[in-house]
């Protein structure tokens, strides 16, 4: 699946942060995370232990989603929390692209299963 192509099926309005998403290295694995705790503040480093990830690059992956607004970012007594945004906009852009994500997998494993891969 070429990322340009999963794009295209993507409304003009949402391509771009859901580019950002997809550029950013464990970006697309935390929202994963997020959106199965849409209201839990995770920690960094619990964050990091469920993606198997090295704290530091998750750390800038959190960063980079808190600066596009995906996700909201609260720090208390020298810890770092996030959680999935609250931002309606946002929820919407997300949930076409956790949509289209899914309709993708389908294609690509029934291409695997016409070609018996």
């Amino acid at each position: 699946m070429l990322a340009e192509d999963f794009l295209d099926d993507l409304c003009p309005r949402v391509r771009p942060l859901v580019a950002h998403i997809l550029s950013c290295g464990c970006g697309c694995a935390a929202l994963d995370l997020f959106q199965n705790r849409p209201r839990t503040w995770n920690e960094t480093a619990d964050i990091a232990y469920h993606l198997q990830q090295p704290t530091e690059e998750v750390i800038q992956d959190l960063n980079l989603l808190a600066d596009l607004g995906v996700i909201d970012r609260r720090d208390s007594l020298g810890m770092t929390f996030y959680r999935l945004t609250e931002d309606k906009e946002i929820l919407q852009a997300l949930d076409q692209y956790w949509t289209s994500r899914e309709v993708w997998r389908a294609r690509w494993q029934e291409t695997r299963v016409a070609l018996e891969l």
